[in-house]
């Protein structure tokens, strides 16, 4: 019996990348077991060791050809038989994706999970996209709260919008883990060992919270704590400016011998840093459905982090405590300090619930979420 076919569209592939984009290609190498796959990537590189997965790439570097590049290889993929269109977070693919479909038959699923309603966009961007969300055969995001959220701000019907949700490999983490020496690491890094870390691990930008980093680094009572801030982005020079310019700590210590800048560190470095967190923050003022979430329960790092998106709906019970109001800059920093302090029993009671809570969000748990979701089983 002959695979069902899928083309599925990334925006983009490179080995290095820090993006969630890095999770996509072993998700896709195991749904392959199931379906006849197409994997489009827009920008980038094929990626290697894909297995029985077609792969194009958009090599065009001139946008405009790149474009049409793009809908040249959707087409031909609609005219090899590939009916079936699974679009992550490209509005252009999703809306030649969706043309196609519509005069020729099929369907379009495209992935979407953010809060884009905060921010003020131009009118002719807004109504492409309300375009596009219309166009779709469906709406994949990550949540419920999400779905509700997506349904009410674009005017969709709750049945055009499919809930899948992020996922991580834990048996690739555990694997990492178990290579890994905290001792090295922090040699490495030139922070000793009885220092308290705190990992920040986003885009430098305020739409990720970044402008916050100086003023919680700042307040904490602990002063043999370090704060790794893994990314880049705008705000990085305004952070490091803040930084530098805030007097000394009543200890006598600079607040710049606290922080240490990483820049970008590839999806499959980061493994390390999170082994030697002990506290992982996200102040984020929007999300949708946060993969570093996902990540520091998978390394057993507790977070705090402000309810935006669907935090609330993907983090470990117990850790609803360390959500916090959006922009309540003190009690988010309140609770870092909690955090830093609680014992070790308590510490290891919350890993291993962080550890069973997580396998729900396992690789090959979202795989059977989404044969469901496109109808096959």
């Amino acid at each position: 019996m002959s695979k069902p076919k899928l083309c599925y569209v990334i925006p983009e592939y490179n080995s290095e990348a820090h993006t969630h984009f890095a999770y996509l290609t072993p998700f896709i190498r195991a749904l392959s077991e199931t379906f006849d796959i197409w994997l489009v990537v827009e920008r980038g590189t094929a990626p290697p060791d894909m297995g029985t997965v077609r792969v194009s790439v958009a090599r065009m570097r001139i946008p405009l050809l790149r474009l049409i590049n793009i809908k040249f290889l959707l087409f031909w993929a609609r005219v090899s038989g590939y009916k079936d269109f699974y679009v992550h977070y490209s509005f252009f693919s999703a809306y030649v994706a969706s043309v196609i479909a519509r005069v020729t038959g099929g369907r379009v699923f495209y992935w979407n999970c953010g809060e884009p309603w905060k921010y003020k966009r131009n009118f002719f961007r807004e109504a492409f996209e309300r375009t596009v969300y219309s166009l779709v055969t469906y709406l994949v995001t990550g949540t419920e709260g999400m779905k509700q959220a997506y349904a009410k701000h674009y005017g969709l019907s709750l049945e055009k919008i499919k809930v899948m949700p992020n996922w991580v490999d834990i048996s690739n983490i555990k694997s990492q883990i178990a290579n890994l020496s905290t001792k090295d690491i922090k040699k490495e890094l030139n922070i000793s060992k009885d220092t308290k870390i705190i990992l920040f691990a986003h885009r430098l930008s305020k739409r990720k919270g970044a402008h916050y980093l100086p003023e919680i680094i700042k307040a904490l009572q602990n002063e043999n704590v370090v704060l790794l801030i893994a990314g880049d982005g705008p705000e990085k020079e305004n952070i490091q400016l803040q930084i530098t310019n805030y007097p000394a700590s009543p200890a006598g210590g600079q607040l710049q011998n606290r922080v240490q800048f990483l820049g970008w560190v590839p999806q499959k470095d980061t493994a390390q840093y999170f082994a030697i967190a002990d506290v992982f923050i996200l102040p984020s003022e929007e999300e949708g459905f946060p993969h570093v979430i996902l990540e520091s329960m998978a390394y057993g790092v507790p977070s705090v982090a402000f309810n935006v998106g669907g935090v609330k709906e993907i983090i470990l019970p117990e850790l609803l405590t360390y959500v916090v109001a959006p922009g309540d800059t003190a009690e988010f920093i309140r609770k870092v300090n909690t955090l830093l302090d609680i014992s070790l029993e308590k510490r290891n009671s919350l890993q291993a619930r962080m550890n069973a809570w997580i396998r729900k969000y396992d690789l090959l748990s979202s795989v059977s979420i989404f044969k469901k979701i496109a109808q096959i089983v």
